[in-house]
């Protein structure tokens, strides 16, 4: 399956700008996670040239501007070069493949500003519980008492509930928020690894994370940004995710993440893999609470971790869990 745009513009579209699937259940595929769904063998190839999309997505939750959705065997390889997208109400771009199959990612002068405002947080805010988050000691709290999941708002979609729970069965903590959308997300699960570059690329004023790449089961995670910059997300700038069996790899080159209400960049590993990540000459600054928020380097699993940093500005400091860190 193939798909070429070249100088194309879309506009007053209320759902999907460009909606590309090899899944059986079409738009209720999901992300990648779980790998739901049915698919043909094919990978799906897409290039974008001078793609414009104006006002898409403001008519359903979730109705990002370009979506991929692929199962089955194939894999994802997206190229897009010098796109613009306003007025869009969910995410801009969300890549999301599951089971055997990998995706092959490449953005070059992207503008993933002022978007993702589908869920209105001016309106919806009033219907949060008053205690919308909390944290437990193990065996205090049961879930029968925790505030049930929101109902009769505009839209129903744009508040989540989440409840995790101890091995004993209670509550160790629960959160109800506003289900906000990213800039650019991808979401690989399955056999298979996800590999991006991003470069001179623009993220800014997100409700949700700015750029979120999020990659399980067995399968590496390979990252190159460069000349990228991130700034007034409401959430994390850029966070990249590894769940499952497999390294992490990740150069940062002049990047610029300031003024984020999470942090700067986030980098996780959380099952068995090495993890190397290399910032090279990039601003972080401004972000979340300002103690220790620029970059968090995260093992949670086993493997040897490096975080090296040449010649950059790391100004608010650094969160790190069994990571060697040397500057330079």
């Amino acid at each position: 399956m193939r798909l070429v745009l070249d100088d194309v513009k879309v506009s007053g579209v209320s759902y999907h700008g460009v909606y590309i699937s090899d899944c059986g259940l079409a738009d209720e595929c999901g992300a990648g996670r779980g790998g739901e769904g049915g698919g043909s063998e094919a990978s799906i190839v897409v290039r974008l040239n001078d793609l414009k999309i104006d006002d898409s997505g403001n008519g359903h939750f979730d109705a990002d501007v370009m979506r991929v959705d692929e199962r089955s065997g194939g894999n994802i390889f997206f190229y897009a070069k010098g796109a613009e997208f306003t007025n869009v109400g969910a995410d801009v771009l969300e890549l999301d493949e599951g089971q055997e199959g990998g995706i092959f990612a490449t953005v070059v002068d992207f503008e993933f500003d002022d978007n993702g405002n589908y869920c209105d947080g001016k309106v919806l805010d009033s219907f949060l519980p008053k205690e919308p988050e909390g944290e437990f000691e193990d065996g205090k709290v049961k879930e029968a008492v925790m505030p049930a999941a929101v109902t009769g708002t505009p839209d129903d979609s744009c508040i989540e509930r989440e409840v995790e729970l101890n091995d004993s069965g209670s509550v160790n903590e629960y959160e109800i928020s506003l289900n906000f959308d990213d800039g650019f997300d991808i979401d690989e699960a399955g056999p298979g690894g996800l590999w991006a570059l991003i470069v001179d690329t623009s993220v800014k004023r997100y409700h949700d994370e700015g750029l979120d790449f999020g990659e399980e089961d067995d399968g590496n995670l390979k990252l190159g940004v460069w000349k990228t910059e991130a700034k007034n997300n409401t959430d994390d700038g850029l966070k990249m995710v590894e769940s499952g069996t497999g390294n992490v790899s990740a150069l940062l080159a002049k990047l610029k993440s300031e003024d984020d209400g999470g942090k700067g960049a986030v980098f996780k590993q959380k099952d068995e893999g090495n993890f190397t990540v290399t910032v090279n000459k990039s601003r972080t600054a401004g972000n979340d609470d300002g103690k220790d928020s620029d970059l968090e380097v995260l093992q949670e699993g086993s493997g040897e971790s490096n975080l090296r940093i040449v010649d950059s500005e790391i100004k608010d400091g650094i969160d790190t869990e069994n990571v060697n860190v040397s500057e330079e």
